[in-house]
């Protein structure tokens, strides 16, 4: 498997790590946070809406102290299509 250099992703799994060092030390990547709800302390979440370095893709149920507009929230949508999944995504508010 070939990894992007310009992508950083991060998940609950990574339990033991230091996000908010991890994010400080990152410079124009594009980071995708999975299960942010979980894995985010306010702290982090404090640091990435402050963020001018790089760019999120928050994917979570909590968007608190993201300082986040409704033209960035959007909810996903799962529809079964015979033996496929189809996802698509729709503004949250």
């Amino acid at each position: 498997m070939v990894m992007n250099p310009g992508i950083l992703y991060l998940d609950y799994f990574d339990y033991q790590k230091n996000r908010k060092e991890i994010l400080s030390q990152a410079n124009r990547k594009w980071i995708v946070i999975d299960n942010a709800d979980m894995s985010l302390d306010d702290d982090a979440r404090k640091y990435i809406s402050q963020d001018d370095k790089n760019q999120y893709q928050i994917i979570g149920r909590n968007p608190k102290n993201l300082v986040a507009a409704k033209e960035n929230l959007f909810e996903m949508i799962s529809e079964k299509v015979g033996e496929r999944t189809e996802f698509s995504i729709r503004p949250y508010i």
